[in-house]
């Protein structure tokens, strides 16, 4: 956040604006000077957000408003305030808690009937929930399973990382298809959507890991999550897996710049759906204002927002 400094310099009052962010390990101030005197709380309130927005880093989009970047961070900060307060034990039980909302949020969207008393069943009791499907227990076990690649993770995004995210997506489901491109054709049901030939699948995935890697320090880090995992759902590169791997995807993107993850839910499948699709026509405003609505009331479920107006 950016607050209002006066220093008294010669028995003069002069004004500066102070930002404090969290880069990595380190915390890094950033101060401007507004002027000497007495400036009105009006004029210092514009200033401040102006000067927040132009600290934030790379800003420009074409995508968000000034106005919902701002917010981005705001968000992020807040959310890596309340994590860096937190104690081991309770940071474990946060991880816990998210990660298992996460997969059975992820995995409902993609059609399974496991509830979310069912998925902390075998996430974190190691019980097997009766009249489900073996299936329907691996994929949950192997969403965990990715989540603990990404959070163990520590280069950047690639092909190979890629292929190792949806390889342990389908672990012991579809072994002949894990971690490989589709060599047919796909569809989804009852949509019209069309997606690429089977033979451009492994270029077209080179192209768009070249496209971050151009990319990735001119974009805003949450525009570049989302968009990079819209784009890659409108290859479809594997039979299946698709969707949990794009948003795994996006949440490492995010995870690597300290944003927050997003936890898309079951109850709102439509609209995300919907806007998935808007972003399959190069149109992402509203898969952008979606996720950032979504994270609002992620951090709102863990009273993270409590001094969102502060």
């Amino acid at each position: 956040m950016v607050y209002h400094e006066i220093r008294k310099v010669n028995g003069k009052r002069q004004n500066y604006l102070v930002f404090i962010k969290r880069e990595g390990d380190k915390m890094v101030k950033k101060s401007k000077f507004i002027g000497i005197g007495n400036i009105s709380k009006q004029e210092v309130e514009k200033l401040k957000k102006d000067f927040e927005i132009k600290v934030i880093g790379n800003t420009s989009s074409e995508n968000m408003t000034k106005e919902q970047l701002l917010e981005i961070e705001k968000l992020k900060q807040l959310y890596n305030e309340k994590i860096n307060s937190l104690s081991k034990e309770e940071f474990e039980k946060f991880e816990e808690t998210f990660f298992t909302e996460l997969t059975y949020n992820s995995n409902a969207i993609e059609g399974s009937s496991l509830s979310l008393e069912d998925t902390n069943l075998i996430l974190n009791e190691g019980l097997v929930p009766k009249g489900k499907t073996l299936r329907e227990i691996n994929e949950a076990k192997n969403h965990k399973l990715a989540i603990n690649f990404i959070n163990n993770y520590k280069g950047d995004l690639d092909e190979l990382f890629i292929l190792k995210l949806h390889a342990a997506i389908l672990k012991d489901i579809s072994e002949r298809f894990a971690g490989k491109y589709r060599e047919t054709s796909v569809r989804i049901f009852k949509s019209d959507t069309n997606f690429p030939d089977a033979s451009k699948v492994p270029q077209l995935v080179k192209n768009l890991v070249y496209w971050y890697k151009i990319n990735k320090n001119k974009m805003h880090p949450f525009e570049m999550a989302i968009l990079f995992s819209t784009k890659f759902v409108s290859i479809h590169p594997f039979i299946d897996g698709n969707g949990r791997t794009s948003r795994l995807i996006m949440n490492f993107l995010l995870k690597k710049k300290s944003y927050p993850w997003i936890n898309i839910y079951i109850k709102q499948r439509t609209d995300y759906l919907k806007a998935v699709r808007q972003a399959n026509d190069e149109n992402y405003k509203p898969i952008l204002e979606f996720c950032i609505n979504t994270l609002k009331e992620n951090l709102e479920s863990f009273n993270i927002l409590n001094s969102i107006s502060e």
